[in-house]
């Protein structure tokens, strides 16, 4: 059976600008266009075909990722499903997050406290140690800094991460993880500190397509040290509570732990779907260890 694009938009309850841009990119073809009018005629493929992409659309697939999709066989399949599958698990808790203080703000109102007073938290630093047991691997931007020089550092580290964020230099990156990290690096660090490299960067699942100005680094699988944290808000978790971590970890725990430090090679990690909650956001410092 032949369609108009009416009736194949109708058959399928989408609009005509949709279909229209579905042929733009490439993914649904009409069966045929009349040479004389320019009308587009729909048949039964590309009933098949629509089935297909609104399955993929209900499973949360963007447009692209369909269109490549149909293009390969299911045994391709895989790392997209597990990637959609890693975002749909990070949306979920973020969901239930928010669910729980949208029931606690509802609360307050009711009680008439104030309902956006600030979340009274003290830093917690809990530490536990983990094997990496694959590498992970880094895009993003770098620079070389002298550690032994407070303020001169810091002024290095913010204008590389205001240029990262404020410049959506981020967003030039390809293949990123699922769900979105960032990671803050210092690493290639002299023996004695003088001078290392920041990096401040996003996980991707393969190191190909570096962007110019940008370069690559490769977290070692290992043995590391992890210290986790949270803070009212993100200013503070960022700022105050990591420094605080640093402290932590440095001159608290590993003193007095059965480790050491493999080398001086420390990972921030900035988990989009542990940042972006609406109180207390949590994020990760890791140390590559050795035992004593």
């Amino acid at each position: 059976m032949r369609y108009t694009i009416g009736q194949f938009a109708g058959l399928h309850h989408v609009s005509k600008k949709t279909l229209r841009y579905y042929k733009d990119i490439g993914l649904l073809e009409p069966a045929a266009i009349d040479s004389e009018n320019g009308y587009a005629f729909y048949e039964q493929e590309q009933c098949h075909r629509m089935q297909h992409i609104q399955y993929l659309r209900r499973l949360r697939f963007p447009l692209e990722e369909i269109r490549t999709l149909l293009k390969t066989g299911p045994e391709s399949w895989i790392d997209p499903i597990q990637a959609r599958l890693a975002a749909v698990r990070s949306e979920g808790r973020l969901l239930s997050i928010i669910e729980q203080e949208l029931l606690a703000l509802e609360k307050r109102i009711g009680e008439q406290k104030d309902p956006l007073k600030p979340v009274e938290l003290v830093t917690d630093y809990k530490v536990d140690t983990f094997e990496l047991k694959t590498p992970i691997y880094v895009i993003g931007l770098a620079d070389r800094v002298p550690y032994n020089r407070m303020e001169e550092k810091q002024q290095i580290i913010d204008r590389l991460i205001s240029t990262f964020f404020g410049n959506e230099e981020s967003e030039r990156i390809p293949h990123r993880g699922v769900p979105s990290t960032q990671f803050g690096l210092v690493c290639e660090c002299e023996q004695e500190m003088s001078e290392g490299t920041y990096m401040i960067g996003a996980q991707v699942t393969r190191l190909e397509e570096i962007p110019d100005g940008m370069r690559s680094f490769t977290l070692p699988s290992g043995l590391y040290a992890r210290v986790t944290f949270q803070a009212r808000d993100k200013e503070t978790l960022t700022n105050s509570a990591l420094e605080g971590a640093y402290h932590h970890l440095f001159n608290k725990w590993l003193p007095e732990s059965e480790y050491s430090m493999n080398d001086m090679l420390v990972a921030e990690v900035y988990r989009e779907d542990r940042m972006e909650v609406p109180i207390q956001p949590e994020m990760e410092l890791w140390q590559r260890i050795v035992p004593n």
